[in-house]
């Protein structure tokens, strides 16, 4: 019984949590909060930004002397040459050598220094490219906010329509039951009814359509459990996008969006790539320094010589004055132990310093086509700067043009809903009295359907 109570009361918490859950509601802010954090187009356009700083980072580490150590060993057999005394040996010699070396570039015809600058622009140019894509994500978000709204006022208004024929299908049987109406009139509003029923299907598919591209968005799976805050949206009484011209809107655009920022940044990055393309014309001086010493198993301490004792060497006939004469010379004998593995690397110790010119004389002319290349560039780059200033204009007077159009529709579709509305609640009351037909009433009402969707697109527009 315990244990039936345990699993009933943790069923309730889940069941409530759940319920918790599903009846979370998002508001626009939310939603775009959510998605410049997860979403991966936007992730991707921040980490090209990290790529940047790193390559900044690198160009300015150019300027930095290079250090680097060495270390080599192994068994040499057969006749080879011993590392340490440079001489030809037929035994086999064991070997390993150290080295350490250090090169600072003094001159390379300003490449690092253009190298960094161009890195900079090119932070400046990713930055503004993320910033764009958090716009243009931004305004995705709530264009689909906003098609999820449009999307549930035509469901709740689809489902109204439903309901008000079917009081009217309840109206029309008591005037059938009457005898004031033919029985034909019912079957048009059953068709009337199956039309509204179809179109709140329809509005129900634009609605999920609706969710599923906000998740998408936002990096959600299409079966997280989300319900969006319903504002209540109202057009401002001064929105007045006749007053709205071109000149003064373009002149704030300019200093405001990032896409401009980014175009400005990539002329002056390529810009940067002309002196570094020239660069290659002139020479590269570099310091450098070395550091080295080595040990072999068939070193010898000759510092301090074995005494062995006097060998005689071989007798060698000579013939003086006519008589044979052997001669033989006496030599001491030394033998040498073997050197100790420090005391070796003390003796093999080796230092060097110096300097390197290299000059550029005959390359083939991939100097002179690197220039033109870059040249190229900067015209690639202003021409872009162009065509991105010139779309932003055109984005600019097609939106000037597409709210002057919306508000003038949403003033028309006013009209029309409020005449609309006011010619069917008198046919309304007309069908009542049993004046007129069914006929007229759908007619009506289909005309009142219309044009309550135009106020709805319109108002959303």
């Amino acid at each position: 019984m315990k244990q039936k109570l345990k699993i009933s009361t943790l069923f309730i918490a889940l069941l409530s949590a759940f319920t918790i859950h599903a009846q979370d509601t998002w508001s626009l802010e939310r939603c775009i909060n959510h998605a410049l954090t997860n979403n991966i187009t936007l992730q991707q356009a921040q980490a090209n930004v990290r790529l940047s700083l790193l390559t900044e980072k690198q160009a300015k580490a150019a300027r930095l002397p290079n250090v680097s150590a060495s270390f080599s060993g192994g068994e040499q057999f057969g006749r080879t040459i011993d590392p340490t005394t440079n001489t030809f040996r037929n035994l086999a010699t064991g070997y390993n050598s150290y080295g350490l070396s250090a090169g600072v570039q003094v001159f390379n015809g300003g490449l690092i220094h253009h190298n960094v600058k161009q890195a900079g622009w090119d932070i400046k140019a990713a930055q503004a490219d993320s910033e764009q894509s958090g716009n243009t994500l931004s305004l995705q978000v709530a264009q689909a906010y906003l098609s999820i709204l449009l999307a549930d006022e035509q469901l709740q208004n689809a489902k109204q329509r439903v309901n008000q024929s079917q009081q009217q299908l309840n109206t029309t049987q008591k005037l059938i039951d009457a005898g004031t109406l033919p029985m034909g009139d019912k079957y048009n509003i059953i068709a009337e009814i199956a039309g509204g029923e179809q179109a709140a299907v329809a509005a129900q598919n634009s609605l999920d359509l609706g969710y599923l591209s906000l998740k998408q968005l936002l990096q959600l799976e299409p079966d997280f459990a989300m319900e969006i805050e319903k504002p209540v949206i109202e057009i401002p009484a001064d929105a007045d996008p006749d007053g709205a011209s071109l000149s003064p809107v373009y002149g704030v655009a300019l200093g405001t969006q990032p896409s401009i920022r980014a175009a400005d940044a990539r002329i002056k990055s390529a810009e940067e790539g002309i002196p570094i393309a020239k660069s290659a014309y002139f020479p590269t001086v570099s310091l450098f320094a070395n550091l080295s010493s080595s040990y072999s198993t068939q070193g010898r301490d000759d510092k301090n010589p074995i005494y062995l004792g006097e060998v005689l060497s071989p007798p060698q006939i000579f013939i003086v004055n006519g008589i044979e004469t052997t001669v033989q010379q006496r030599f001491s004998n030394f033998d040498f132990a073997k050197s100790r593995y420090v005391a070796q690397l003390n003796q093999n110790f080796g230092q060097a310093v110096g300097v390197s010119i290299n000059v550029p004389i005959y390359q083939n002319g991939r100097t002179r086509l690197g220039v033109e290349r870059a040249r190229l560039n900067v015209l690639t780059a202003q021409m872009q700067n162009t065509q991105t200033r010139q779309q932003l204009k055109n984005d600019i007077q097609t939106a000037i043009a597409n709210a002057r159009s919306a508000r003038l529709q949403l003033e028309a579709a006013q009209k029309t809903f409020e005449a609309t509305q006011m010619a069917f609640q008198n046919i309304e009351k007309r069908h009542q009295l049993g004046a007129v037909n069914t006929l007229d009433l759908t007619t009506a009402k289909n005309n009142l359907d219309i044009a309550e969707n135009n106020l709805v697109v319109a108002k959303y527009d």
